[in-house]
């Protein structure tokens, strides 16, 4: 076990791959849309449960989160940007991931953000910025 995951965490994480598996091999098309399905509630649905009942960084990132949107929201904010060290040790470039609902809107289209990060951490080392699409990885 690591000190990210829980031992509930990482085998629900191992089923729901297993899953993936057998999906990829499934050749009944209804019996493959059901494990679609399942496949979806179980990653969509239990696993953030699981992950922030059982590990204590998820936990409290959540509650980091949720304290970070209440105060965007009483000062109207339009979005937020929440910072959320990882790792206190890192390599002499440290990866920050971005996650931008707005990244693939046009340019022009209301509301639409880019978002890059141009500094450098105490040591003077550049931080790269990792953009991911959220809809794209799950």
């Amino acid at each position: 076990m690591n000190f990210v995951e829980s031992d509930e965490s990482e085998k629900l994480q191992k089923l729901i791959e297993n899953k993936k598996q057998f999906l990829r091999k499934q050749t009944n098309e209804a019996a493959a849309k059901h494990l679609q399905r399942e496949i979806m509630f179980l990653e969509k649905d239990i696993l953030p449960i699981v992950q922030s009942e059982s590990t204590i960084l998820f936990y409290e990132c959540g509650k980091y989160f949720n304290r970070c949107m209440d105060a965007a929201m009483k000062f109207k904010c339009n979005g937020a940007l929440i910072y959320v060290p990882i790792h206190e040790m890192y390599n002499e470039q440290p990866e920050i991931a971005v996650f931008n609902a707005r990244e693939l809107d046009p340019i022009g289209t209301h509301g639409a953000v880019s978002i890059e990060i141009i500094n450098m951490d105490i040591a003077g080392n550049l931080v790269k910025p990792v953009n991911l699409l959220l809809n794209a990885l799950v």
